[in-house]
C-alpha cells in the first residue's frame, strides 16, 4: 500500500501517514486530534465540513457532552500551530451552526517514490494559411479541430479545447500562449493549396524554451488528410512520451473514414459547426458524411451534437431533434462503444432529456480522463442528481486541469446556501443567482445598478430573469410575476432554469402554479433534493400533500443517484469524500 499524499499549503505540508505537520521541514508540534481535523479539512479544500462529520470522523460519532469544547479546542489549536485567526481567517474560515471550510488552496502530492506521471497540457492552434485560397481556408480551423478530438480523453494529456484555441492568432508569441491558455507544449501548422493537393506542415513545440519537439510535413488531397492527422497525432504521443492504456491506443487509432469525399464533408461540417447561423449548412454536411460513410463514428458524434443544439437553441422541432440526436449518437457508439466524444455529447444530451443519472453515471464511469470539458458536464450532471459535493469535487478536478475552464459550480454552491461565495462573482455573469444571494446576505440592493444595464443590453429570455429578479429586489410583486410568466409562455423547458422560477412564485406566495411548475422539474430529471428539502423559499408548500409526495419522489431518484454513484466509486475517482 502506498504512503497517503503530502498536502501542501502554503509553506506548510500536512503528511497524513506519519502525522505530521510541516513548516518550511521544520515539525510543527500538534496533537492527534487536532492534527486529524487538520486533515479533514484540509482535504476538502473549498468546500463545508459540518460538525457533525468532523464528530462522526474524529470522535467515531459519540455524543459525549464535552463534544462541541473538545472540536473548538482543536481549532483553536490548528489556528494556533498555523498562525491563524478565527476573526480574519486565512486558512479556517468558521461558519456559525454549520462548521468550517478550509480557505487556503491546497495541493496533494505522492510521496517521491509513487509520484504519478506529469499530465501534459497542449493546445492546437489554428493553421496558418501561406496563400490564400477559398476551396481549402476551412481546413485552418477543422483541421486542428480534428485534431483537438483525436487527442481529447486521455489519461496523460489535457487538451485545450478548439474554442480556446481560436483566441490566439497562428503566429502568437508561445510564451503569452502558455501563460494565458496554461499549456507546455503548442501544436502550430501551415497549410499550402498546390494543384490538387494541400501540404501541410504542422510543429509541435515546448511552449516555455521554445524547443522544436516534432515535426511533420507531407502534400496529399483532402480526403486524405486524415492520415496526416492520424500519424501527427502519433508522433505527438511518442514526443511527449505519453503513457497510454490498451484501450486508448485502440481508440486512438480506430475510427478510419473509408470515404475521402466524406472525411471532406466531415472536416467542412466542423469549421461550420461552432456558427449557430451556419448550424444547418453544418447539419447536412454531416449528413452526407454519414451517407457516404455510414461506419465513421466521428461524423455520427457531431451530426448528434448539431442536432441537439439545433434543437435546443434554434426555433425548430425540438422533440424531433432531440430524437434525431439522441439516434445519431447512439449509432456512434454503436460503431466505436470508447469514442470519448460520443459519450460526452450524449451525456449532455441526456441531461436536457430527463436522464440526469444516466448522464451522471457515463460520466463518472469515464472521469479518469483528463478531459476538463467531460468534469464540466459532470458538475451538471451531479447538481441535477442532488450529489452536490460530488459537483463542487468534479469542478475542483476540472479547475486543476484547465484553470481557466468556466463550469456551472456557482449553481451548485447557490444550491449549497453558501451565499457569501456566489455573492462574489460578477452580477454580469450570473445574474439571477448573484443578486439572490445578495438579497440573502441583506445586500440585494448592490445588485440593481447591474441589473438595470442588463436590461438594456440582453435580448434574449435570459433579460425576463433579470427583470423578475430586479422587480424581487423592489419588492414588486406583479412586476416579477409577470416576468415569469413571460418566460413560462416561451418554450422554455430547461429543468434547472424551471425550479429556480418555481421557488421564486413560491416565495410569492403563488403556491398552485409553483407545485404545477416543481412536477415538471422533478418529471423533467431535475431532483436536487438537497436542496429541496432545506430551501426555505419554499416553506409555503411544505405542508401541502402533493408537496409532500413530490420531495418523496426526488429523494427516492436523489438515493438511487447516490447509490450508483458510490457503486462507480466516485469518491475515488473524483479525489474526494463525497
Amino acid at each position: 500500500m502506498s504512503d497517503p499524499a503530502i498536502l501542501t499549503f502554503g509553506s506548510f505540508e500536512l503528511h497524513a501517514g506519519h502525522g505530521e505537520l510541516r513548516h518550511h521541514g521544520d515539525l510543527v508540534k500538534l496533537a492527534p486530534q487536532p492534527l486529524k481535523v487538520l486533515e479533514i479539512l484540509a482535504s476538502r479544500s473549498g468546500q463545508i465540513v459540518t460538525r457533525a462529520e468532523i464528530r462522526e470522523r474524529v470522535w467515531c460519532g459519540d455524543t459525549f457532552v464535552d463534544f462541541e469544547q473538545g472540536l473548538n479546542f482543536c481549532v483553536r489549536q490548528i489556528r494556533e500551530a498555523l498562525g491563524d485567526t478565527a476573526d480574519a481567517p486565512r486558512f479556517i474560515e468558521t461558519l456559525p451552526r454549520r462548521g468550517y471550510r478550509f480557505v487556503m488552496p491546497v495541493k496533494s502530492a505522492e510521496p517521491p517514490h509513487s509520484e504519478k506521471p506529469k499530465v501534459a497540457r497542449l493546445i492546437v492552434l489554428p493553421f496558418r494559411m501561406l496563400r490564400p485560397d477559398a476551396d481549402t481556408e476551412f481546413l485552418a480551423f477543422s483541421l486542428p479541430d480534428a485534431l483537438t478530438a483525436s487527442l481529447a480523453g486521455l489519461e496523460s494529456l489535457v487538451v485545450r479545447s478548439s474554442m480556446a484555441a481560436a483566441r490566439f492568432q497562428p503566429d502568437a508569441d508561445l510564451k503569452t500562449i502558455a501563460t494565458e491558455a496554461a499549456v507546455d507544449v503548442v501544436v502550430t501548422g501551415t497549410l499550402l493549396r498546390s494543384g490538387d493537393e494541400v501540404r501541410v506542415s504542422a510543429q509541435l513545440t515546448d511552449a516555455a524554451t521554445g524547443t522544436l519537439l516534432a515535426a511533420q510535413t507531407a502534400q496529399t488531397t483532402v480526403g486524405n488528410l486524415f492520415q496526416v492527422l492520424d500519424q501527427l497525432s502519433a508522433r505527438i504521443v511518442v514526443a511527449l512520451s505519453l503513457p497510454l492504456t490498451t484501450g486508448e491506443r485502440r481508440t486512438l487509432h480506430r475510427d478510419v473514414p473509408e470515404s475521402a469525399a466524406a472525411y471532406e464533408f466531415f472536416l467542412r461540417g466542423n469549421q461550420l459547426s461552432y456558427d449557430p447561423k451556419q448550424w444547418p449548412v453544418a447539419r447536412d454536411l454531416y449528413l452526407r458524411a454519414v451517407e457516404e460513410d455510414p461506419g465513421y463514428a466521428p461524423a455520427w458524434a457531431r451530426l448528434g451534437r448539431i442536432h441537439h443544439v439545433m434543437s435546443k437553441y434554434l426555433d425548430s422541432g425540438r422533440s424531433a431533434g432531440l430524437a434525431d440526436a439522441e439516434a445519431a449518437l447512439r449509432k456512434a457508439l454503436d460503431l466505436n462503444p470508447d469514442l470519448p466524444l460520443a459519450h460526452k455529447l450524449l451525456a449532455q444530451l441526456e441531461v436536457d432529456l430527463g436522464r440526469a443519472r444516466d448522464a451522471m453515471i457515463r460520466l463518472t464511469e469515464r472521469a479518469q480522463t483528463a478531459d476538463p470539458e467531460l468534469l464540466v458536464g459532470l458538475v451538471s450532471a451531479c447538481r441535477y442528481c442532488g450529489l452536490l459535493d460530488a459537483s463542487v469535487a468534479a469542478h475542483v478536478r476540472a479547475v486543476s486541469l484547465d484553470a481557466k475552464i468556466r463550469t456551472s459550480v456557482p449553481h451548485t454552491w447557490f444550491m449549497q446556501s453558501d451565499h457569501v461565495r456566489v455573492a462574489a462573482l460578477k452580477v454580469e455573469d450570473y445574474p439571477y443567482i448573484v443578486p439572490l444571494s445578495l438579497h440573502a446576505l441583506g445586500r440585494g440592493p448592490e445588485a440593481l445598478p447591474a441589473l438595470r444595464e442588463l436590461e438594456v443590453k440582453i435580448k434574449t429570455r435570459i433579460r425576463d430573469f433579470v427583470v423578475a429578479v430586479r422587480k424581487l429586489l423592489e419588492n414588486d410583486t406583479d412586476g416579477s410575476v409577470e416576468a415569469i410568466d413571460r418566460i413560462l409562455a416561451s418554450d422554455f423547458s430547461d429543468p434547472e432554469g424551471l425550479f429556480y422560477l418555481a421557488r421564486h412564485l413560491a416565495h410569492m406566495n403563488e403556491s398552485g402554479r409553483a407545485l404545477g411548475l416543481l412536477e415538471r422539474v422533478v418529471a423533467g430529471g431535475f431532483f436536487c433534493y438537497p436542496m429541496m428539502a432545506s430551501d426555505s423559499w419554499l416553506t409555503s408548500l411544505r405542508r401541502k400533500a402533493a408537496f409532500t409526495k413530490l420531495l418523496g419522489q426526488a429523494e427516492a431518484a436523489h438515493r438511487e443517484a447516490v447509490a450508483a454513484f458510490a457503486a462507480r466509486d466516485g469518491e475515488r475517482i473524483l479525489g474526494r469524500r463525497i
